[in-house]
């Protein structure tokens, strides 16, 4: 009978109370930590830009959230692959911290006419810039165009053919000779 009346005496309900009042205390330590971390930013993915400009391609990418050495930009082809991934611990100086960790991943194709050995990146104001000058075709004075010639052998029975019949000279003198010469457009002319 003992125990039922420690389980139901005055100082085992203040000593339960104090219990509780020190939960709470914690519980509302926990919360006003939480709040002043500042809250991680949902998923936004990395606005960019791209432009294709009369001298060039423009691709600007909004990366303030990175430091330089966080992203990457290769190219394979004429696609190229922008990646970045940052991490950053935040502590509160009470012994706790928090990780923030963000990542994306894009793939862009350069426009036909853009020259993929010149793409050049660079960074400032928190934006990515990859660029590339257009090919431009050359604009040059005056060049001589290649005459090629492709050698046509007529057969032997035409030759005689062309020998027995005396009433056109004409088709006969074309018929006789052995090479024709043909003149084609270089790939450059239509």
């Amino acid at each position: 009978m003992k125990k039922c009346c420690r389980i139901t005496s005055p100082k085992f309900f203040r000593k339960l109370q104090r219990q509780f009042t020190n939960l709470e205390k914690l519980q509302q330590k926990i919360f006003e930590e939480i709040q002043q971390i500042p809250p991680s930013q949902e998923i936004y993915p990395v606005a960019c830009t791209m432009e294709k400009e009369g001298s060039g391609f423009s691709l600007t990418l909004d990366t303030k959230d990175f430091c330089p050495e966080e992203l990457s930009v290769r190219q394979v082809g004429r696609k190229l692959h922008v990646s970045g991934k940052s991490e950053k611990k935040h502590e509160d100086g009470k012994g706790s911290y928090s990780y923030r960790t963000q990542e994306f991943r894009r793939v862009f194709d350069l426009p036909q006419g853009v020259n993929p050995e010149a793409v050049t990146c660079s960074m400032a104001g928190g934006k990515l810039y990859i660029q590339a000058p257009v090919n431009q075709p050359s604009e040059a004075a005056e060049r001589m165009l290649p005459i090629d010639c492709q050698t046509v052998n007529t057969t032997q029975p035409e030759r005689a053919e062309a020998q027995h019949d005396t009433s056109a000279t004409q088709t006969t003198l074309s018929n006789l000779e052995s090479t024709e010469y043909r003149v084609q457009p270089s790939a450059g002319q239509s």
